[in-house]
């Protein structure tokens, strides 16, 4: 799911909440995972790699609800510390989540991290040829994935601001439509399109009663034999409300609480995504050398 529709989802719960003043349930999200079985010897093995990080966070306030004031020294490790359970907690989310649909085997995440730090393969980063082959060969990995946390309590405004702009004329443009261009129509949506837009893109306060925390991620897997990317997706989640009433009332307002409902919802995404793919090996011979037997990998042999 793109950010684009993403934030469309959230602009229309806004206006919703305008105009019957309450919160809409239809916002939250509700995911199944996808009800088919996989034989365990058709099961692909996957590695799955350290998540990476494409933003640079430098002030703990960002992602975590701070009292009194840090030195810089002090600051900058806390960051760091936050930041690297952070990216811990989205690998196991990823591999559990995965793990519950019983669709991969996996290779132990120490095996996987030693064999990446030998190619001296950097968190987040992709993978090259070679570098698959040597996971085959050492690990029998099927298939290995690369995640990376893009935005982690804002988005980046290049991109962002790109969106926004593109989907407020559209917008404009329908509503002025069906109201014959009616300035009240058009001047009330485009005032809820900067609040939650600036919500959103600052990654803080609260709107109509929700904290928006917005976070995104994105995965890709590449399959070992040829090297060749097989499934690519990007998952966000910008605002808490039904999950945080399960927290104690005393969490609910720190901003890590918040991110991390986030973060797990657009790793819940991702990993439902990839099993939706039905991803298997052809069942006769030894695993080393099997065939992957999806249209994607068809398509490009």
């Amino acid at each position: 799911m793109s950010v684009r529709s993403l934030t469309s989802r959230w602009r229309l719960c806004a206006i919703a909440i305008c105009l019957l003043g309450g919160m809409c349930p239809g916002c939250a999200w509700f995911r199944s995972t996808p009800e088919w079985e996989v034989a365990v010897a058709e099961r692909p093995y996957m590695a799955i790699l350290p998540f990476g990080i494409d933003t640079e966070i430098t002030k703990l306030s960002a992602v975590n609800s701070v009292d009194g004031t840090l030195s810089a020294e002090e600051e900058s490790r806390q960051v760091a510390a936050v930041l690297q359970d952070m990216l811990a907690d989205a690998r196991w989310l990823f591999l559990s989540r995965l793990a519950t649909s019983q669709k991969f085997l996996f290779v132990p995440l120490e095996q996987t991290d030693a064999v990446a730090s030998e190619l001296q393969l950097k968190p987040g980063s992709l993978p090259t040829q070679e570098q698959l082959a040597e996971f085959r060969r050492r690990l029998g990995a099927d298939f290995v994935l690369a995640g990376n946390v893009l935005d982690y309590g804002q988005i980046r405004w290049q991109w962002f601001a790109a969106g926004a702009f593109a989907e407020l004329s559209a917008e404009t443009i329908a509503i002025g439509l069906a109201t014959a261009w009616n300035p009240a129509g058009i001047l009330a949506n485009a005032g809820v399109d900067v609040l939650v837009n600036s919500a959103i893109f600052l990654g803080g306060g609260y709107l109509f009663g929700i904290a928006f925390r917005p976070v995104t991620v994105e995965a890709r897997a590449f399959e070992t034999t040829q090297g060749y990317p097989v499934w690519q997706s990007m998952e966000g989640a910008f605002y808490a409300r039904s999950a945080l009433k399960q927290l104690p009332e005393s969490e609910r307002g720190k901003k890590e609480s918040q991110l991390r409902i986030n973060l797990g919802r657009a790793i819940e995404g991702l990993a439902d995504s990839l099993n939706a793919e039905r991803f298997t090996l052809l069942p006769s011979g030894a695993r080393q050398g099997q065939t992957i037997n999806h249209r994607s990998l068809l398509e490009l042999g």
